[in-house]
């Protein structure tokens, strides 16, 4: 979320600040997943109604859009696979100028699969595995200050 990401490029706000601001974003994208698995997500909306177009009838403006255009074009696609079983796969870009990310979340760890074509777009899937990595880190360090802060603030016995 746009709070998110403001937080976190905020130099003055608080761990607290940022963890709600995380565990927020979190819990929205979870709603929202939940919403696409169910078939409820605008873009299956609007893939059935462009799929429901006669062969040769006009598309709507909606599909001539350039928000509409620049939308479906899936600068990056990614992938989870739920299990602690699979120790390789493979996962990649669906444009020529995108990024594949494949994912999986481990009991303790995230292993990622990032490909990109190459070609004249000039992509980097070094720079953004070094650029997930950085974002990660700073949200573990921000998960594990609270808890350090809430660990010291308990009375001890």
């Amino acid at each position: 979320s746009v709070a998110f990401c403001e937080q976190f490029e905020t130099a003055t706000a608080s761990p607290e600040a940022k963890l709600a601001a995380l565990q927020a974003a979190v819990k929205a994208h979870g709603a929202y997943a939940k919403m696409c698995s169910e078939g409820k997500g605008v873009d299956r909306h609007l893939l059935g109604l462009r799929l429901s177009l006669r062969p040769g009838e006009e598309k709507p403006k909606i599909f001539q859009d350039t928000a509409y255009t620049e939308s479906s074009h899936w600068y990056l696609s990614t992938s989870q696979l739920s299990s602690e079983h699979f120790e390789g796969w493979g996962f990649s870009e669906v444009v020529p100028d995108g990024y594949g990310v494949a994912y999986t979340i481990r009991k303790d760890a995230v292993i990622l699969h990032i490909a990109a074509m190459k070609n004249e777009f000039g992509l980097n899937s070094d720079h953004l595995a070094h650029y997930i990595k950085e974002a990660a880190t700073e949200m573990r360090a921000v998960v594990l200050a609270c808890k350090l802060k809430d660990a010291a603030a308990k009375p001890k016995l």
